[in-house]
């Protein structure tokens, strides 16, 4: 949609501004994130790990990840936090959920940003799940994983692949 620039009174250097990508050494607000998850998703990619922990985005995905990654971006660009959220409390199988900001993944959070706040909101979805439920790099199975933070403006910053489930792994 293009802004009719006699509808609204935004500045050039506000758009710019409102463009930047979030900084996450201070923490939302309340009404940040409550805005933030009504808005419609924008994906920006300036904090995705391309090199840095384990869980980067250039190692090896199976065509079926980047079939069922495109299709997860599709419905995720066209939805908001909410949606998919009540989405995930009806359908069981369809796994959205916030993460908790512990473990492996605070530890893989803080080797691509440091100095990010320790308030910062973290989601994951699933791609699929391998059959016997049971993802291991050892063996291959797979059950992948996408890692992102909840920015300002329903600004939503990919950070990890997890194709065996190791950063937020199921209690055995």
């Amino acid at each position: 949609m293009k802004l009719n620039p006699f509808d609204i009174d935004i500045q050039p250097d506000e758009l710019a501004r409102l463009n930047t990508p979030d900084s996450f050494k201070n923490s939302l607000s309340y009404d940040d994130v409550q805005l933030s998850k009504d808005l419609p998703i924008v994906v920006k990619y300036d904090y995705i790990d391309l090199n840095v922990t384990d869980y980067h985005f250039k190692q090896e995905f199976l065509l079926r990840d980047t079939q069922e990654y495109f299709t997860m971006m599709k419905e995720i660009s066209s939805s908001t936090i909410n949606d998919l959220e009540a989405k995930a409390r009806r359908d069981k199988s369809y796994h959205f959920y916030r993460s908790s900001f512990s473990g492996n993944i605070r530890k893989a959070v803080r080797q691509i940003m440091p100095d990010a706040d320790e308030s910062m909101i973290v989601y994951h979805f699933g791609l699929y799940e391998c059959e016997s439920k049971q993802a291991s790099r050892a063996t291959g199975e797979r059950s992948p994983r996408v890692y992102f933070m909840l920015g300002t403006n329903g600004f939503i910053y990919p950070l990890f692949f997890d194709p065996f489930h190791e950063l937020n792994p199921m209690v055995k």
